[in-house]
């Protein structure tokens, strides 16, 4: 494993009743000087908070204050068994909890993969704190086709079928040039999420339509890989089009792990945004 691995995770939670019955792994920062500015991270489906470290450590050392979680069913959180407990209602209940106790004066939103369309809800939902601005990383204008048929298959199967699975998803997800340690190191951890939680996962899944998304009014930027094989650009572009206020980049030689492998890029991201709405 490579030296920059070795010392992980960096983004260390505390389980959080966030919602009565809803325990999750929450790591927060109180930052200085631009506390008054929070930072959100929401991770895809199958990810964990510790995928934002490298952006998590650059705007620590800028003074932000910083949220990230482990989604439901994820990484250090709560594991349920009842499918239910992961619908889409649920998990945007969690985000709004999550913006209401954390929420600062400022409050920007940053979010991958099933993270952006569970942001996009959570943004029509009207949280009880106002978000100034989002960047959305492997986004797409309708709910990605993840997993096709394989979802239809038993839980206890799908864990059989593990390792094809992750196989396909590394061939689709990461640019040919990614570190293969970081590769493993990542594929390493999806392990402690069970398959039958994906499973749920996808079957609850409600993404916002184009009439609805045409309502947000914030500025968003939306940052896409060019080989991208699970959420293409042109998904990411097609959303951004029907977005008010956004702008569209696509990261060359990058794949859907776009805060992994390219974080410097993200983060100009992030400071294009917030630079655009302090102007």
């Amino acid at each position: 494993m490579s030296a920059n691995l070795s010392q992980l995770p960096v983004v260390r939670g505390e389980a959080v009743e966030i919602r009565r019955g809803r325990s999750l792994s929450i790591a927060h920062h109180r930052g200085t000087p631009e506390s008054a500015t929070v930072v959100f991270f929401c991770h895809g489906a199958g990810g964990n908070k510790d995928q934002w470290r490298l952006q998590w450590q650059a705007l620590k050392a800028e003074g932000y204050s910083l949220v990230a979680w482990d989604l439901l069913g994820h990484g250090d959180s709560a594991k349920p068994r009842k499918a239910a407990a992961y619908a889409w209602s649920e998990l945007v209940a969690d985000y709004l909890a999550i913006l209401q106790r954390y929420g600062g004066a400022r409050n920007v939103i940053v979010a991958h993969s099933f993270g952006t369309g569970l942001s996009l809800s959570t943004l029509l939902a009207k949280p009880a704190v106002p978000v100034d601005a989002a960047l959305l990383l492997g986004t797409q204008l309708h709910r990605p086709v993840t997993g096709g048929g394989l979802m239809a298959l038993p839980a206890w199967l799908l864990e059989w079928l593990r390792p094809v699975l992750a196989k396909g998803f590394r061939e689709r997800a990461w640019h040919a040039t990614a570190d293969p340690a970081l590769v493993a190191y990542e594929e390493k951890l999806t392990e402690r999420n069970r398959l039958s939680m994906f499973k749920a996962l996808m079957k609850h899944a409600q993404w916002p339509d184009a009439e609805q998304v045409r309502s947000l009014l914030l500025p968003v930027s939306v940052l896409a890989g060019d080989t991208d094989g699970l959420t293409p650009a042109s998904g990411g572009q097609a959303l951004a089009a029907q977005l008010p206020n956004a702008v569209f980049q696509v990261l060359e030689n990058c794949g859907h792990q776009l805060m992994l492998e390219k974080p410097q890029a993200v983060l100009a991201g992030f400071h294009a945004q917030v630079k655009t709405r302090s102007a």
